[in-house]
């Protein structure tokens, strides 16, 4: 795909609904509005609206920042197009159609209309459930990161406002937790996920769900994903001139990381 066709897809972009948020270090304190550096070195993560993001130790700043703009730009637009609830489907193919014309290596993606036998199901348990057969032996320690990100979320109201910014009302939720690496080549990896959950039994949303049948009905779409930073490169200012000051408003860091 040729550089003009990248930049004139970007063009035709609708124009923001939503604005972004900014990313938080995991590791001290947040204060609002308040920008803390994030050591590369270390986990962290960061909350969107409907996603958070999950990074392994050894991924650059530049690359953090990009995985997060990418995936809020893209999302906003699959969303304009398509009910993520409804249309898990077509939104999931939009969204990441719109990632590739962005720079990303898109692979098969899995989807899945499974039946979990399990009572007491939480929300990070559902996004291991989906992602484990992906992520072979770093299986047990992204679920640890995983319950992190969940209790790391619910633990500040600010948070919570921002990933429920657009909650749909139902009684399904949908919601994608993404851990991402860093290959040796120095380019973002990530397993990219959407699930959709039913979620009557929770009053006060997904983040506090826990089910109380003995079975839960998911539907998901998940593929494995990486970026080409050098054509990303050639694009990263049109998607950061999108953004905006949205960018800066929209994705917060997520404490209790180490």
């Amino acid at each position: 795909m040729h550089i003009e066709e990248r930049l004139e897809f970007l063009d035709s972009l609708p124009p923001l609904k939503t604005p972004t948020t900014r990313a938080f270090s995991a590791e001290l304190p947040t204060a609002k509005n308040t920008q803390v550096p994030i050591d590369p070195d270390k986990e962290s993560g960061t909350v969107g609206p409907d996603m958070m993001n999950i990074y392994l130790p050894g991924v650059s700043v530049q690359n953090r920042e990009d995985v997060d703009n990418c995936k809020l730009l893209m999302q906003n637009y699959a969303s304009q197009k398509y009910d993520k609830v409804k249309e898990l489907h077509q939104w999931y193919k939009e969204y990441t159609d719109g990632l590739f014309k962005l720079g990303w290596t898109i692979n098969q993606i899995h989807s899945q209309n499974k039946i979990i036998q399990k009572t007491g199901l939480t929300m990070d348990a559902v996004a291991f459930d989906i992602l484990q057969s992906l992520v072979g032996t770093n299986a047990p320690r992204l679920a640890a990161l995983t319950g992190k990100a969940v209790e790391g979320v619910k633990s500040e109201d600010g948070l919570i406002k921002i990933y429920d910014r657009n909650a749909s009302k139902g009684y399904e939720a949908t919601f994608d937790i993404s851990p991402a690496w860093q290959t040796r080549e120095g380019s973002p990896m990530m397993i990219l996920s959407c699930t959709s959950v039913d979620i009557r039994e929770s009053s006060r949303g997904i983040l506090w769900w826990k089910s109380t049948t003995r079975s839960t009905t998911v539907k998901s779409e998940a593929t494995p994903v990486y970026l080409n930073t050098k054509v990303y490169g050639l694009v990263r200012n049109k998607v950061l001139q999108l953004l905006g000051n949205a960018a800066d408003d929209f994705l917060d860091s997520i404490p209790g990381y180490q």
